[in-house]
């Protein structure tokens, strides 16, 4: 375990070493989809019981109307269909109703007691949070994979995708978002670093130099990006030819 643990340390400080060792320990695949899971359960544990104890707090009618008005008004902002009075207005003098039915739902007694259903629907995010990582680390991974090829380099899929597991082990530090102000530049700070791991895992799975191994692992982000950029425009003008 010491020598396992030492390796992972060591793959956060870009040794190559250590990413060659972590690459060929057995069951690598296995072994990055474990890491993936322990990282994000762990990482998740300050929004569980954030999540557990507001499941458990009465609903606030006054909460829920703020968080309506400020929807609302992000529409009025981005949705031509919005920004007309009457249709803003109609939308104003809905939101007590809307209000009052959420109070009304939250207040159906369920089956179980509140804290027990409390502790359930919050331990569902918590693991459906872990879940979403396995297949985010899949689905991206995917598309490296074909960027990797195309510029020259090769690796087993499981090899390649167990390798850059270790991308995940800064994401440790999303135990310290929560925290007012700094709790967010240091999960950003984070998420760099773990593009850098990424990067340095790929090129040492794939053959591919770092210059090959940037352009591979990002190139995914920038066409996704590009892609959901186009789809927003196209929603936008329909909404505009259609209001």
């Amino acid at each position: 375990m010491s020598s396992l643990l030492n390796t992972l340390l060591r793959t956060v400080i870009l040794d190559d070493s250590a990413y060659r060792e972590w690459r060929e320990r057995p069951n690598v695949f296995l072994r990055g989809i474990v890491l993936i899971l322990i990282v994000s359960l762990i990482a998740g544990l300050v929004g569980f019981g954030m999540r557990l104890v507001s499941e458990v707090q009465p609903v606030d009618a006054d909460e829920i109307r703020e968080g309506i008005r400020e929807s609302f008004e992000m529409q009025r902002q981005f949705n031509p269909g919005f920004q007309d009075p009457e249709v803003y207005e109609m939308a104003e003098e809905m939101v007590d109703t809307i209000v009052a039915m959420i109070v009304d739902i939250a207040n159906i007694r369920p089956p179980l007691p509140v804290g027990v259903a409390g502790f359930f629907t919050a331990l569902g995010a918590w693991l459906t949070g872990a879940l979403s990582s396995i297949g985010g680390w899949l689905f991206y991974g995917a598309l490296v994979l074909v960027a990797v090829n195309l510029l020259g380099g090769s690796a087993k899929l499981r090899d390649f995708y167990g390798t850059v597991a270790v991308f995940s082990i800064p994401g440790l530090i999303g135990l310290l978002g929560p925290i007012p102000c700094v709790g967010g530049i240091l999960v950003f700070l984070g998420t760099i670093w773990g593009i850098v791991m990424y990067v340095k895992a790929t090129s040492v799975a794939t053959g591919l130099d770092i210059g090959r191994s940037v352009v591979a692992v990002l190139a995914p982000f920038v066409i996704l990006l590009l892609l959901a950029l186009a789809l927003t425009i196209l929603f936008v003008l329909w909404m505009v030819i259609i209001f």
